[in-house]
């Protein structure tokens, strides 16, 4: 059996330990090739020493850019990590690969990232989501990454197609597999014991509640006098969408058709119930009010405060309260706790999973392109510096280190066994036109909170919207 470094021996563990590897809906299997050092893709050959011996001696340059996301020590901003932890790490390995690193600000990234392809200047490597990096695999200016990934893993990934969805373009894997996210909610469970109500919270194993149990819970700690209400929804910008997506999906809402040509919501009824459960939570003074003038950051704040009792929440989020309490920017009692998303399938939510991150960018230079991959492949599945600072789980490898100290983060990577029975949101990331979506979205859900549409009317023009769009982009 091979050995990941810092991860632990893989083998018949991994059918017990591998919640995302179900995720994909594999069935059992031995010993990958992705799963140690013995990796043919990206180990040098065994045959001689002379290959080993010539790879060592290979010198080259890479740049790569990092968005600011994922910190691994106190005091070091997002995105650091990669040059003071991560490299220093490959460095040891590879002396004669220089990895330069570059952290670029998220506003205009997609704007500097399409001007760098245009003009031929785009880096070597990017650490960034798919949500933006399928579309410059659609502009044809990234490298498959089939060639660097062990068949067998391979041939799982390309089982499931959900996940080829997210990771894949043309059948090609153009981002990095190892890696994927779950998101729920996360709600402050003090502000439910002070009100008497921690008994209206989720109490079956998986944490599930129907919409009419969400109101309740909502209800029991709304306090208009106070500002202090169940959720916050927001629609001043784009950001919103993940909430009402995995809400919608929850529901049994299919949101796009299996070849992504048309926006799917409204065929059925759960499109236009959801959409009347969110103005009802509006109506109800259940959340926060005027959501048309919230945004995101605005939701953040007020669960930070107090102001609000849960929020849509990642790993990182348990983290934030920690060091919140800690600095005084979240003000205590806050005992945190991810829960899911309500659905009127009792028993049952979506499942908010992602998959993939990192990409290499098509290079003249052959060099390049393979040391790229090589440092791209080494990031996610020899090392354990990646998967501690983004909070990511590997979905080949067993529970990493950063979730053995918080049950409730244990939860999370628990949950994830649950995508062979629950419904996954599919994001839509394989649409050419997702940003432009994404845009179009939040308009209409300001028009439906400030009774200017039903909420019939709202989905119609969300759909019309988004097919329109989707036509745009397939002409």
């Amino acid at each position: 059996m091979g050995k990941l470094t810092g991860l632990g021996t893989w083998g018949i563990k991994r059918t017990v330990a591998l919640p995302v590897a179900l995720a994909l809906s594999v069935f059992a299997y031995g010993c990958s090739s992705g799963s140690g050092t013995t990796n043919t893709a990206n180990e040098p050959a065994k045959s001689g020493q002379t290959a080993a011996v010539s790879e060592k001696d290979e010198k080259t340059e890479l740049t790569l850019w990092m968005t600011q996301t994922g910190t691994l020590k106190s005091g070091q901003k997002p995105g650091e990590w990669v040059k003071d932890d991560l490299v220093p790490e490959w460095n040891k390995l590879y002396p004669n690969i220089k990895i330069n690193v570059e952290i670029i600000p998220f506003d205009g990234i997609n704007e500097k990232i399409t001007t760098a392809i245009a003009s031929s200047t785009a880096p070597n490597l990017l650490f960034d989501t798919p949500v933006r990096t399928l579309a410059y695999a659609q502009m044809g200016a990234l490298a498959p990454l089939n060639d660097v990934i062990p068949a067998s893993d391979l041939e799982l990934i390309k089982k499931n197609p959900d996940v080829m969805k997210m990771v894949s373009v043309n059948n090609n894997i153009v981002t990095m597999p190892y890696s994927a996210t779950v998101s729920a909610l996360i709600l402050n469970k003090s502000l439910w014991r002070e009100a008497g109500a921690e008994n209206l919270l989720p109490q079956d194993e998986f944490r599930t509640w129907t919409p009419d149990q969400f109101k309740a819970a909502l209800k029991a700690v709304a306090n208009k006098d106070k500002g202090v209400y169940g959720t916050t929804l927001f629609a001043l910008n784009e950001q919103g969408d993940q909430l009402y997506n995995n809400i919608m999906v929850g529901y049994g809402a299919k949101l796009f058709s299996d070849d992504y040509s048309k926006y799917t919501a409204p065929d059925s009824p759960a499109g236009e119930q959801s959409m009347a459960f969110f103005k009802s939570l509006v109506d109800e003074g259940l959340v926060h009010p005027h959501p048309e003038t919230l945004s995101a950051v605005n939701a953040l704040d007020y669960w930070k405060q107090r102001k609000t009792g849960m929020i849509v929440a990642g790993t990182s989020h348990a983290g934030l309260v920690q060091t919140g309490l800690k600095d005084g920017s979240v003000i205590g009692p806050h005992e945190y706790m991810y829960v899911n998303y309500p659905s009127p399938n009792k028993g049952q939510s979506a499942l908010k999973m992602e998959f993939g991150f990192g990409v290499v960018f098509k290079n003249k230079d052959a060099l390049k392109d393979k040391w790229a991959k090589k440092f791209l492949y080494w990031a996610q599945t020899q090392n354990q510096v990646y998967s501690a600072a983004m909070k990511t789980f590997n979905p080949f490898g067993e529970a990493p280190a950063w979730t053995k100290d918080d049950p409730e983060l244990q939860f999370l990577f628990k949950l994830t066994t649950k995508a062979k029975e629950w419904p996954v949101v599919d994001p839509g990331w394989g649409i050419k036109g997702y940003p432009e979506m994404r845009a179009a979205m939040f308009p209409e859900m300001q028009r439906m909170f400030i009774n200017e549409a039903t909420p019939k009317q709202a989905l119609d023009n969300i759909s019309k919207k988004f097919n329109d769009i989707i036509k745009k982009y397939n002409k």
